[in-house]
Formats: C-alpha cells, sequence, structure tokens
C-alpha cells in the first residue's frame, strides 16, 4: 500500500489543480479591445455591449429584464431595493451564506434575521424561515448555495400565504434549474454574481432580473442615481461598466457547455465517494426537477464515523494534490457586524421594534449551521477544465487517506 503523502510518500497528483477561472481566448481580448476603441466605456454615455448583454441575459433566464449592476453584492442591495425593502423591514436570511447576502439587507436599512438551514442539502430549511416571519417580515431571501436550487415550491407557498417578496441569491447558480424554470424567476426578484471566481467571470459585477417588469423598471432607476432629476427620488450609482459587459458578453456563450461539465464532474466524483465511509456528498440525492450548476462540490464529514479531525484528514488529501477545503463560511448569525448590532441600521426608531425583547444574534440561533460548519462542510472545486482525471484523482486521494487513517 502506497504511504500517506503527508508521512514521506508519492502522492496520489503531482500535476497543478487547474485554475478558474480562466481567460486564454483572442475572442474575449477583441471584445475588451473593441469597447475600449469606441471611446464609450460608460453605458449612460453610448457603448452597446451593457445593453446587449442584459437582453441576452435577460432572455437567457426566462426574465423579462436584466439590470446590470458593479457588484454581485450591489445586485442583492439593488434586487431588495427593487421590491420596496427599507427600514423598518425584516428580511429572513439564510445562516449558511457569505456574508454580503445579509449586509445587503443592512444597507438597505433593514434588519437580517438569519433562518436555519436544511443539513441534508445546505439550503433554507422553509420550516425554519416559517417560524421566523412576523408582521414586520418583508422580504425572504432564498440562497441557492454551492448552485443547488433550494426548495421554492415550499418558500414560495410560505411566502405567497404570508404576503412576503421573495429575492432569490443565484451567485452561485447561473444556469440552475428547478422544475423547468431558471433560478432567479421564481421568486420577486433574482440577484447574480459575475464576480471573479463565479460561473459567469468577469472580474466584478452583478445582475439583477425579475419577471415583473415595474420591479426590472425599479431596479434601473436605483442604479441611476434613483432615476436622476426627473423622479425626485435617491439612490447610489452602481452601474457596471462596458469593458465588463463587452466581456461578459463572450463569456456567457460558454455557461451552458461548462456547467454540463460541472455537472458530469459532479456525478463522476459523487458515485465514487459514495463507496467511501464517512463522506456523504450534499446533496445526497438531487430532487426531481433539480438541475444544478455544482459552484462547489460539497461533503459533509462524517468524524464519528471516520476517526480522525477533519482538519487533519483535509490536510492529508491536500498534501496527496487535491486541494479539497473547509468550507470558509462563518454562521452569520456570530459575526460581529451583525451580533454587536452596532451598524446604523440597528440605531434607526423604526427598527427597535423589530430588535427589542429577541435573541436574533449569537452562538445557538442557528444550530444546524453551527454543527455544519463547525464539523461537516467540505468543498472541492470542480470547475471545467477540470474533467474526468482530476475526480479520478480525487476520489483516489480520498480513498488513500481514509483506507490509511489510522496513520493520522
Amino acid at each position: 500500500m502506497d504511504k500517506l503523502a503527508l508521512s514521506g510518500g508519492e502522492p496520489v497528483r503531482e500535476t497543478p489543480w487547474p485554475e478558474w477561472p480562466f481567460y486564454q481566448t483572442d475572442e474575449e481580448a477583441r471584445a475588451v479591445v473593441d469597447a475600449l476603441r469606441s471611446d464609450h466605456l460608460c453605458s449612460a454615455h453610448g457603448g452597446g455591449a451593457i445593453a446587449q448583454f442584459e437582453a441576452d441575459f435577460a432572455e437567457w433566464c426566462g426574465a423579462v429584464g436584466a439590470v446590470t449592476v458593479n457588484s454581485g453584492s450591489s445586485s442583492l442591495q439593488v434586487a431588495l431595493a427593487a421590491v420596496g425593502v427599507g427600514p423598518g423591514d425584516e428580511v429572513i436570511v439564510p445562516c449558511y451564506t457569505y456574508y454580503s447576502s445579509a449586509t445587503s439587507v443592512l444597507v438597505q436599512g433593514a434588519i437580517p434575521v438569519f433562518a436555519d438551514i436544511d443539513r441534508e442539502t445546505a439550503n433554507l430549511d422553509p420550516v425554519s424561515f416559517e417560524s421566523l416571519i412576523t408582521d414586520r417580515t418583508k422580504a425572504v431571501m432564498p440562497v441557492h448555495a454551492n448552485g443547488i436550487p433550494v426548495d421554492m415550491d415550499a418558500v414560495m407557498a410560505i411566502a405567497d400565504a404570508h404576503g412576503i417578496q421573495v429575492v432569490e441569491d443565484c451567485s452561485h447558480a447561473h444556469g440552475a434549474v428547478y422544475k423547468g424554470q431558471m433560478v432567479g424567476t421564481l421568486g420577486q426578484a433574482g440577484a447574480f454574481s459575475i464576480q471573479h471566481k463565479k460561473i459567469l467571470s468577469v472580474g466584478e459585477g452583478g445582475v439583477v432580473v425579475s419577471r415583473d417588469p415595474e420591479v426590472v423598471a425599479r431596479a434601473r432607476r436605483f442604479v441611476n442615481l434613483g432615476g436622476g432629476s426627473s423622479t425626485g427620488d435617491l439612490g447610489p450609482n452602481l452601474r457596471m461598466g462596458e469593458l465588463h459587459g463587452a466581456l461578459a458578453l463572450v463569456r456567457m456563450q460558454w455557461v451552458d457547455e461548462q456547467n454540463d461539465q460541472r455537472r458530469e464532474n459532479a456525478r463522476m466524483l459523487a458515485q465514487a465517494v459514495a463507496e467511501l465511509p464517512g463522506l456523504q456528498t450534499v446533496p445526497e440525492a438531487l430532487p426531481d426537477g433539480v438541475n444544478p450548476t455544482y459552484y462547489n462540490f460539497i461533503l459533509d464529514y462524517k468524524r464519528e464515523e471516520i476517526g480522525v479531525d477533519r482538519e487533519r484528514f483535509v490536510e492529508a488529501v491536500q498534501a496527496e494534490g487535491v486541494p479539497l477545503r473547509v468550507n470558509g463560511y462563518r454562521p452569520l448569525n456570530t459575526m460581529p457586524v451583525f451580533a454587536n448590532q452596532e451598524a446604523w441600521p440597528y440605531k434607526l426608531s423604526e427598527n427597535q421594534p423589530i430588535l427589542e425583547g429577541r435573541t436574533l444574534y449569537g452562538e445557538g440561533v442557528c444550530p444546524v449551521t453551527e454543527a455544519f460548519l463547525s464539523e461537516g462542510n467540505l468543498e472541492l472545486k470542480i470547475h471545467p477544465p477540470c474533467g474526468e482525471q482530476e475526480m479520478t484523482d480525487a476520489a483516489g486521494a480520498m480513498r488513500k487517506v481514509l483506507t490509511q487513517v489510522g496513520e493520522l
């Protein structure tokens, strides 16, 4: 039996793991140079890349319109603004997500309330969501974590029954499908990130979509200083530039094909991991009608079955040349920006009735998320150009470590 690389043996893989994203085509370069030479780099003053990208993205999603913004975090703020979220409102957000999902609520002057997750999917638990609804709940933000669609039938039924707006965080899920419909178009608004590491990657940027023309119109006004002097409304300038739009137009044409490769990679790796003790894919089985994008391939680590700390297992797999890692998320209910309640929305008089007599943050508020992040959650990037060899090596590295776990 081969010695573990951590103990001086030969690693399973010596070739570096492929990087994502990669920008290597002449077509990408020409698009950016053409935009530069147009002498119109601001979409508000000429240029056509942004307008074309918005039209193409909306059509691809099945939305009536799309509005580009300067970041994924901004897309969440804009989507919330477009459905009317402001001071005095509560927005329910899953505890397992990047923290800008919840800081976007604060930036709108509202208060984030954290719901727990279903450990089988790492997505918003509809039961937890429903238990948190009050007469001040304006919106819920289901996050399609790791590219796995949320149980949107359950979320929409609860939201509709209580008159709650649904803003989908699709930052991991470009092209994911839920029962025949693209994510981002199931609720009142959808927000996408097109930041450097995302599935559609242009360095920095975001997109807001909706099936409601008025939501699209409100988003567009908000992004453009509230509509300017003609409306009297107030808003920031959150526009995306033409260089990013030009690059997005080119890279968007490859998203469906690249998602197919992610799905095939996930299928191969899940099949191999199913034979290994103590490692459970998240989700273990896909519900009918769900087609994910696998922004991350997630495993739930069972220490009691494996017999060694998660961090030690990860160290050994990494030594074999496979970049398995512990997910970098923290439970949002424990993060100081929320738990300390020092940001300006917590001082607003409109929000005091939300805060009085309630324990919204701190350890124990979202126990499933807290346990998953502290003991279970592992992730591996399986973006193209990863393929069969990388999946074989990943499974081989984990199998090798598990068969010699006593050495750790």
